[in-house]
């Protein structure tokens, strides 16, 4: 080591000793300053020739890797699958025939670069003059050494794209010695000790993979981990979400810590999230809601957005789809929540069903009938909303509703809870199907679930129909479904969330990504746990305070008065005219429907279709109580068929004036299709 910067006294000086200046003491040889020879002339070109040819080796080797990689994503049609997400058939064939046709390019090519090689050769031994084996070896070398030359070029600008190359002023700041390595690797994010450490930390783990920047502009430290804005230079975002469980790895995060969001209006530009704990961790516990306290057109609060920002969403007009495979708390987490919110609605309803498992049992009480369990039952409750959703156009053009279903207390909206949709027997998911296009104008909306979105179980088609689309800890499959075709590139990953392990190892339940309902971010959503203890207090209190119920009206016009009752029991024989009438006048408390009720008992019993009024139909009538005579009957009876009238036996001694069966049919038919009864008499 030299010491010529040492403060020597002056040359003339001829006693200077070690002790009179300040140097170490391995330097001290007597007493004079012993000064440490420099290397040769030879020695310093040795060394610069050694590390040049190190550098050269080392693009050249790594040309050569990237060159063998480059080329094998060529031939495999990487960038094809990268670009388009094949999943299905079609798309998978697609990508077997570009692959094909590429392979066929490169065939062409060799025997392109073959046959220029033979005419090289054949040059040099016709036009110098040389014997054909040291032609053959000069042609040989002269490609060998143009295709060295090209491979650590390539390989250069490899390594000079994974330094980083931050914007001018825009350089982070060193890393000192023991906070990270200074050898241009990855290392954890744990160690960065502020924003430019980030920034360096991300940059190395981009690199790493193959992935260029423009800038890397840490915006904070936001609770969970870091929020980082990154422009991308020659990389796509979906590239870097492809390599997410990677940069994982390289910052050592959890599993799945790792967010992207991309930017519709910037092709490279990304927002990365890099979660280093539960970004839910401190929300809020949840509230029970007082009975009949809510309406669903007005926005309810059901979680909060890892930014902070509150989940709120208007019910009305929602049809919604929750897919989480098990421990994603699909139904302890979402469905309880959206019921906890529906059954404290004083203009709403619900229905649990449940083909293989018990649902929402919890909430029986305050459903508006017992839970519905196994395909049978789920068929026939389904069968009878089809009937209602087709019935209620009629009641709510009659009502004046407008374009939608208005919901009110005593016209209440209608939610229907499936809970594993994919277990139900096709002719169940055909009424279901049916009743997801139908329902929104009819004020019902059903409210789907289950553990995997496969196309055989549910398919594109039902998947495109729900407004509001839900997506827990999920498989890599059902994204495409559920979201639609490039959403993981756009940075929906459910499958990277983590369900819990049981109770106490909760990891990612209850985090969810959402799309529609204005929701357009791939950003992390925490729904609101209740617990089961407070929502069966809920349900006590809403079942004391009573709910609402079916309206009158729909049941009549879908002509499932005797069916659906007010206990929720279903019957399914076959009842009489006289019957349904008397289920409206019990349920629907008509006068009328009782009055009409016992008039056609009478022509039941008597099998005749004429009847007297004076000697008896009125009769009857009076022996219920009623007090009216013969022409407070008429008026009755043309409320609901306008235009029947009395008419006279022609075959009986005197001609009684008396009533037709066909008339109190007439009569009936008004009386249980309320929106035709006023139709008429409007």
């Amino acid at each position: 080591m030299a010491i010529d910067n040492i403060n020597t006294r002056p040359a003339d000086t001829a006693s200077a000793t070690s002790a009179d200046l300040d140097v170490p003491e391995w330097m001290k040889t007597g007493t004079e300053i012993v000064k440490e020879p420099g290397p040769t002339p030879a020695v310093t070109a040795a060394k610069a020739s050694g590390r040049a040819l190190g550098t050269g080796t080392g693009w050249l080797a790594t040309g050569l890797c990237g060159t063998g990689r480059a080329g094998w994503r060529y031939v495999r049609a990487t960038d094809m699958v990268e670009s388009i997400e094949p999943r299905s058939p079609g798309e998978w064939q697609y990508i077997h025939e570009v692959r094909k046709k590429r392979w066929i390019t490169c065939a062409c090519n060799a025997g392109g670069l073959l046959v220029g090689s033979l005419g090289a050769w054949i040059g040099t031994v016709a036009g110098i003059g040389m014997t054909a084996v040291p032609g053959l070896e000069a042609a040989t070398g002269m490609e060998s050494a143009a295709a060295a030359v090209a491979a650590a070029i390539y390989g250069r600008a490899l390594t000079r794209r994974a330094v980083a190359e931050l914007p001018a002023g825009d350089q982070p700041a060193a890393i000192g010695p023991g906070d990270a390595p200074d050898d241009g690797e990855p290392f954890p994010l744990a160690w960065c000790k502020d924003g430019d450490q980030v920034r360096t930390c991300i940059q190395r783990a981009l690199a790493a993979e193959g992935i260029g920047t423009r800038s890397i502009t840490v915006l904070g430290y936001r609770g969970w981990g870091w929020e980082i804005d990154i422009h991308l230079k020659g990389s796509t975002p979906g590239k870097v979400v492809g390599v997410a469980d990677q940069i994982d790895a390289h910052l050592d995060l959890k599993q799945g810590g790792t967010l992207i969001e991309t930017d519709e209006q910037r092709a490279a530009h990304i927002i990365m999230r890099l979660v280093t704990s539960n970004p839910f961790a401190t929300m809020a516990k949840p509230t029970i809601h007082a009975p009949n306290s809510l309406n669903i057109s007005d926005a309810h609060h059901f979680g909060v957005c890892m930014d902070g920002s509150p989940l709120n969403l208007v019910l009305e007009g929602l049809r919604i789809l929750t897919i989480g495979v098990s421990g994603a708390a699909k139904s302890t987490g979402v469905l309880r929540d959206l019921a906890e919110v529906i059954t404290a609605c004083d203009n709403a309803i619900a229905l649990d069903f449940d083909p293989v498992k018990d649902g929402l049992r919890e909430f029986e009480g305050v459903m508006a009938a017992p839970p519905i369990r196994g395909n049978e039952a789920c068929e026939e409750w389904l069968g009878y909303l089809v009937r209602i959703a087709k019935a209620r156009n009629s009641v709510r053009t009659a009502m004046k509703m407008g374009d939608t279903w208005v919901a009110t207390r005593t016209h209440p909206a209608i939610f229907g809870f499936f809970d594993e949709y994919i277990y139900m027997s096709p002719k169940a998911k055909e009424l279901f199907i049916e009743l997801l296009r139908i329902g929104k104008q009819s004020g019902i909306y059903p409210i789907a679930a289950g553990q995997d979105a496969t196309s055989d179980a549910m398919g594109d088609a039902i998947a495109d129909s729900f407004t509001l689309k839900i997506m827990l800890a999920s498989r890599w499959e059902d994204i495409r479904i559920v979201f639609g075709q490039g959403s993981a590139a756009k940075g929906y990953r459910p499958d990277r969330l983590v369900p819990a392990q049981n109770k106490q190892i909760k990891n990612d339940a209850g985090q969810s990504y959402i799309k529609g309902a204005g929701i357009t971010r791939p950003l992390l959503y925490g729904w609101n746990e209740h617990a089961r203890t407070a929502i069966e207090r809920a349900v006590q209190e809403r079942a004391a305070a009573g709910r609402p119920w079916f309206d009158v009206d729909s049941l009549a016009a879908a002509d499932l008065l005797h069916v659906i009752t007010q206990k929720g029991s279903v019957s399914g024989s076959s009842v009489s005219l006289a019957d349904r009438l008397d289920a409206l006048a019990v349920q629907g408390g008509i006068d009328d429907a009782h009055l009409l009720a016992v008039l056609m008992r009478e022509f039941e019993l008597s099998g005749d279709d004429f009847l007297s009024t004076a000697t008896v139909l009125l009769p009857a009538l009076h022996n219920t109580g009623w007090t009216g005579d013969a022409e407070l009957l008429g008026r009755t009876l043309r409320k609901h068929a306008p235009g029947v009238t009395t008419t006279r036996d022609n075959t009986a001694e005197g001609k009684p004036r008396g009533w037709t069966r066909d008339a109190i049919e007439q009569a009936a038919a008004g009386l249980l299709n309320p929106a035709q009864a006023r139709s008429q008499a409007g």
